[in-house]
């Protein structure tokens, strides 16, 4: 057997667990998503907005991720129900929209949530960490206002992920 058809012919099959009937049940599957991002993923767009604003790389992407987050939060359940009345399709449950989060992403989205937890926790010790490294470099003071503004930016995001540490058991 020639290695380069079978790798061109599985290059050619989707990785979607069976074809779509037809076009209501794609659109139906896709306004699934759309609910399930917008009912938990909100979160996931705020922690990493977060996590993006704690390094320091970008502000503008970092409260650009944090307000999208926050307006998919507000709006989209909204506008998916005018989607769903619009198209005809069988009104979005949370059931159906856990089924095609899972059938999409492959991990739920509360593990996701938890590998990003897990994730900003590294990131603010080691924020902190190189922080104190460079506040206490006695070469320069841009060094020093730098690993001050790291410090400070960690211990922002500390009480968001101490709450996501809580949560399962409040």
């Amino acid at each position: 057997m020639d290695p380069f058809t079978t790798t061109y012919q599985m290059l050619q099959q989707p990785v979607f667990d069976g074809p779509f009937t037809s076009w209501l049940d794609f659109i139906s599957f896709v306004l699934n998503v759309m609910f399930a991002l917008s009912i938990r993923g909100y979160l996931i767009f705020v922690l990493i907005g977060f996590m993006v604003y704690m390094t320091g790389l970008s502000d503008g992407l970092s409260k650009t991720l944090v307000i999208a987050g926050i307006g998919l939060y507000l709006v989209s359940p909204f506008i998916l129900g005018i989607l769903v009345e619009t198209a005809g399709v069988a009104p979005i449950t949370l059931e159906s929209a856990a089924y095609a989060w899972l059938s999409l992403v492959g991990i739920s989205d509360s593990e996701l949530i938890a590998i990003l937890v897990f994730l900003g926790d590294a990131l603010m010790a080691l924020c902190i960490l190189i922080g104190a490294i460079l506040y206490f470099t006695p070469t320069s003071n841009d060094l020093k206002a730098r690993g001050q503004s790291l410090i400070v930016r960690a211990l922002i995001l500390a009480p968001v992920l101490v709450f996501f540490h809580l949560s399962p058991w409040l």
